[in-house]
């Protein structure tokens, strides 16, 4: 997916967001404001959004001197989503389909992300996925490539955000139950509120999956720019599951089947999911749709379609 106009006054509304929490010095948020609007004069167009962002947050944090701006608020929202864990847990284990709910829960989880929104309420958002119908529905498929693969499948995880990967913890436990390998993948370094191996840590995840940093510190997985063992996870994977925005932005163009999993909340995103998956552009307003797609190598599956 390339950058689209809208992208630029985004990441000049992301600036002062990020800048104001980095720093309380009037000066400092305006230079980091000028410097990203100088960034954008200059900008690829081509390029991803997510592989853009980086040099715009690397600007804010050198100016500000903060480089882990969210911090905190990923610690809050692992704490938050630890604390609903055990409820959902269960409910997940009395399903009639542990995974399809599972699944439900992660993408509901998706709304954490302070790169597209401010502010949003997770409970609301826990509860409204329960029931809520997908915008895009390939879930059947999914569940059938997953009881396809048998013990010993490699399922690789992408991650998105902290908080909503303890979310994702109730997938891959449950794709463990049914004798996958699950290979968990996150950031390298610090940006937004994206998942580090310490998120994953914070979950518990370790016991169970394999952790894996994909080398860079984008708000997605660029592969052209991502570790050698990321990429060959990548290439070695019988099933690759990509959360959120981010990942979805950064692969879209890939040329590997994937299963994205995300709540749309951007009407660009909204608008070039619906152009590959061949839906009704209206139906992708980019308002917190619920999106399981399944897409391979550039080429929208017919059998998943609604």
């Amino acid at each position: 997916m390339k950058t689209a106009l809208e992208c630029l006054p985004c990441y000049l509304r992301q600036t002062l967001q990020v800048a104001r929490i980095s720093t309380t010095d009037p000066k400092l948020q305006l230079s980091a404001l000028r410097r990203v609007a100088e960034l954008t004069t200059d900008m690829d167009m081509e390029r991803t959004p997510p592989e853009n962002s980086v040099s715009v947050y690397r600007a804010i944090a050198e100016i500000t001197g903060c480089p882990d701006p969210y911090l905190q608020v990923k610690e809050q929202s692992n704490e938050k989503a630890l604390s609903l864990l055990p409820n959902l847990r269960r409910e997940v284990e009395r399903a009639e389909d542990p995974l399809a709910l599972a699944l439900r829960l992660a993408i509901g989880g998706n709304i954490i992300d302070y790169g597209a929104m401010h502010s949003f309420d997770i409970d609301a958002a826990m509860e409204c996925c329960l029931s809520a119908p997908f915008a895009i529905d390939d879930s059947l498929q999914l569940l059938r490539r997953v009881r396809s693969l048998g013990a010993g499948g490699r399922v690789l995880y992408l991650a998105d955000n902290a908080g909503e990967i303890v979310y994702d913890s109730l997938v891959m436990e449950a794709l463990v139950r049914q004798g996958c390998e699950v290979t968990v993948v996150v950031k390298s370094g610090p940006i937004i509120n994206d998942a580090l191996v310490a998120d994953a840590h914070a979950c518990g995840l370790e016991k169970s999956v394999c952790i894996l940093e994909n080398g860079t510190s984008c708000p997605g997985t660029p592969l052209d720019i991502c570790s050698p063992e990321l990429i060959r996870a990548f290439d070695e994977a019988d099933l690759i599951i990509s959360k959120g925005q981010g990942n979805f932005e950064t692969l879209s163009e890939a040329e590997s089947e994937i299963y994205f999993l995300l709540t749309v909340k951007c009407s660009v995103v909204g608008a070039h999911l619906a152009a590959i998956s061949e839906r009704a552009v209206e139906d992708l307003p980019g308002s917190g749709e619920l999106v399981l797609f399944h897409y391979d190598g550039n080429s929208p599956q017919g059998e998943g379609k609604n």
